[in-house]
């Protein structure tokens, strides 16, 4: 049997608590060490399920691209390695050995009110080194029509591999859903939204469609679950202001032990964001049976077609209507989990991983 192939993985970038793009290391890298053709080191904060650990101390982003800068190239002569994988864009200018960058999305680009000028300027900045790697993986076609337009790759170097919900995520035992529903307060129906710390995640449509859902049904709630950011006091503010600050709840990050029971208890995901990557949040909702509404935006309208009722951007009216149809018509309810739990079947790490492994040969060919 031929002898595995030696990948390093670049996972400086993993949060404590990861959300997107830590997500998506922590599941690709299993899923690769999973693989017997491969052999994978990580350079991570903390050890990555499966991989050899390369530590690496936490930081700032600042701090973590100076430490790229300076300490990358010599961390990869070390390891012995013959791909480096960059899995949060950043790629060394000058490698012995080949290289591949995911991009997670070029929102920075597309949509730059969305983040601080000095965090437009890190991604940028970092999105930028990408264009030295010998193959590019991108989650979606809208990023890769991105990595052309903004970054002037060509297409012949970039590779889309979808994403998947995470390895086991499926609601739990219905008992389980009820207990944690119980402890956290959500006896009543409830709408939840995922990632609200942004304004390019719309959370504030999610509020104002929630006036017209509760004169439908009145003991509706909507929950805004994800990291807390500055948008949280601006959200707090304008549900005061429509006058349903009560029914509005703010539980902060959501461990992974509680998410499925979270998502698995609401009556939809709400995910109204300008512009995804991939959309994760509504495929592992789906996972769970639990309907999505989201807008119709480049790779949600690519990712969920079919299976979500996607409606116009900034549109909170039309999320109110499908809201109330979803609590008005129990088998219309169902019918949307059965489809969105069809759907997301279709993506996996493994098939991510086995794609990505597809890569890594053409650079090392």
């Amino acid at each position: 049997m031929p002898e595995p192939l030696h990948i390093l993985l670049d996972a400086s970038a993993l949060p404590p608590q990861p959300a997107g793009a830590g997500v998506y290391m922590v599941q690709l890298a299993s899923a690769l060490a999973a693989r017997p053709s491969l052999r994978v080191s990580a350079l991570a904060p903390r050890p990555l399920p499966g991989c050899r650990h390369l530590p690496v101390p936490a930081g700032s982003p600042a701090w973590r691209f100076a430490w790229q800068l300076r300490r990358l190239g010599p961390e990869v002569g070390r390891s012995g390695a013959a791909v480096l994988h960059g899995l949060h864009f950043y790629t060394p200018r000058r490698l012995a050995i080949p290289r591949v960058a995911t991009l997670h999305d070029l929102t920075f680009f597309r949509i730059p009110r969305r983040y601080s000028p000095a965090r437009r300027w890190y991604y940028r900045a970092i999105a930028a080194t990408a264009r030295w790697a010998e193959r590019i993986i991108v989650p979606s076609s809208a990023v890769a029509a991105d990595a052309v337009r903004y970054l002037r790759l060509h297409p012949s170097r970039i590779r889309v591999i979808p994403e998947a919900p995470r390895t086991g995520l499926r609601a739990p035992d219905p008992a389980r859903v009820r207990a944690y529903r119980a402890a956290q307060g959500l006896e009543a129906p409830y709408f939840l939204c995922l990632g609200t710390a942004e304004p390019g995640k719309r959370a504030v449509d999610a509020i104002r469609a929630l006036p017209a859902i509760r004169e439908r049904h009145p003991h509706a709630l909507l929950v805004l679950a994800g990291n807390p950011g500055p948008l949280l006091q601006p959200l707090r503010r304008e549900a005061r202001r429509l006058g349903v600050e009560s029914a509005v709840r703010f539980p902060g990050y959501v461990p992974d032990a509680d998410l499925a029971a979270l998502l698995a208890g609401a009556t939809a995901l709400i995910f109204p964001s300008l512009f995804e990557g991939f959309g994760l949040p509504p495929l592992e909702a789906m996972a769970c049976g639990t309907p999505v509404i989201a807008s119709d935006a480049p790779a949600m309208n690519e990712v969920l077609r079919g299976a979500a009722r996607l409606v116009p951007l900034r549109s909170p009216a039309d999320i109110a209507r499908e809201a109330v149809r979803l609590l008005d018509d129990p088998a219309w309810a169902a019918e949307c989990s059965a489809r969105g739990l069809q759907h997301a079947a279709r993506f996996s790490w493994a098939a991510a991983a086995e794609a990505t492994e597809a890569v890594y040969r053409e650079v090392a060919g």
